[in-house]
């Protein structure tokens, strides 16, 4: 490997790892803009999760860079189909109607030149602890252990473990805060079991170790659970207007303090909602409520589970969202400001199927292939306006 290669590939990996920096990811976004071969190879480095090691990273970048071989692979490999709808009204005009399906991940039909002069790099495992004594430490892909009253806390490959010693002597609750920014996630295994993932601008107050009669944490922005079973010790999600009790099942709450509503999507097992206003309601599999937070009305209906929880997947499902609502989504995960030159483009509808560790302009570009609108990228801003 020549020793631009090596420097490129150091840089790949503390990307992945989370510890790469402002010069580093300078370095990163010019290369990604100087060929679209460099953007195959990378696109395909962080999609491969078993490529965490840097004798891996070594050795993949420098079999992918050998470009014509690429080349025939991914034609080879990725098959990608396409379908448009054009919905039309017969009496008034409706909003635009567009449909795709994106299968895998790319189309050799989408430009080649990217919009603007940056490239906007997909979200990684990223986020903040802070312990009980109010110390905080970063978390990446770094590996480490420490102590927090009864616990061993485990970090390793994006995630936190707590783990360890006997809480039959603890007789006081002591609280972690997991943030995770803008363009990141983690997840996390508290000490009864629960399996916690975190998207982006996310938190969770949790205790060190769960004592009593409840295990209560506190949540806001989007979280998928899955609740560890017991019977004795109700799990209860605190999202500042709604209580969620369960005893062992999967759900996903979304609980943004700049969105309207608080979505729960029930996967698995049941879960009853308790509002501020004292109304409560039980939910089964498939079944979501949404929580109106100006009039603090529930509703709840039927839901395809797979459209609210594939983030956690690494995949966004979209089934006849508004152009508006997918790119708020976009924007937290890309870490980008969204900017509508016309307001018509924000009702838009799209349905289908992207991987979330694309480049976003992987995405731009196949919504402008189908017609009716455009992006620009200015830095970190997306401007959108009609074609």
């Amino acid at each position: 490997m020549s020793e631009e290669n090596l420097k490129i590939a150091d840089i790949i990996y503390a990307y992945i790892d989370g510890s790469i920096t402002e010069g580093q990811l300078g370095e990163l976004t010019r290369w990604l803009g100087a060929a679209a071969e460099h953007r195959e190879v990378f696109e395909r480095l962080i999609a491969a999760a078993s490529y965490r090691d840097k004798e891996a990273i070594y050795r993949r970048f420098d079999e992918y860079y050998n470009f014509d071989r690429l080349r025939r692979a991914i034609r080879h490999q990725r098959r990608i189909e396409w379908r448009r709808i054009a919905a039309a009204a017969a009496v008034v005009i409706l909003p635009l109607l567009v449909t795709f399906f994106l299968l895998e991940q790319r189309v050799d039909s989408v430009r080649q030149e990217y919009p603007g002069e940056m490239t906007l790099l997909p979200g990684k495992s990223m986020a903040t602890l802070t312990l009980s004594d109010g110390s905080s430490k970063a978390l990446n892909r770094e590996n480490f252990t420490v102590v927090d009253g009864s616990k061993r806390i485990v970090s390793n490959r994006g995630g936190l473990v707590y783990t360890g010693k006997d809480t039959s002597s603890v007789e006081e609750e002591v609280y972690n805060t997991i943030r995770v920014p803008r363009g990141a996630e983690f997840n996390v295994t508290l000490d009864d079991g629960t399996k916690v993932w975190l998207n982006s601008e996310s938190s969770i107050r949790f205790p060190v170790a769960f004592l009593g009669e409840e295990r209560r944490i506190w949540v806001s922005g989007e979280v998928f659970a899955e609740v560890a079973e017991d019977a004795g010790r109700p799990f209860i999600m605190n999202t500042g207007k709604i209580d969620i009790k369960v005893l062992g099942t999967k759900f996903n709450v979304r609980a943004y303090s700049d969105e309207e509503c608080i979505m729960t999507t029930l996967v698995e097992g049941a879960v009853q909602v308790d509002d501020s206003s004292g109304e409560v309601a039980v939910l089964s599999p498939s079944e979501q409520l949404v929580y109106d937070k100006a009039s603090g009305r529930n509703d709840v209906r039927k839901v395809d589970v797979e459209l609210f929880v594939s983030w956690k997947d690494g995949v966004y499902l979209f089934e006849s969202q508004r152009l508006e609502d997918i790119m708020t989504l976009i924007s937290k995960w890309y870490d980008v400001e969204v900017f509508y030159q016309n307001a018509g483009v924000k009702d838009i509808i799209f349905s289908g199927r992207l991987k979330r560790y694309e480049n976003a302009e992987t995405l731009l570009n196949v919504f402008e292939s189908l017609g009716g609108v455009r992006f620009t990228v200015q830095g970190k801003t997306v401007v959108v306006e009609a074609e």
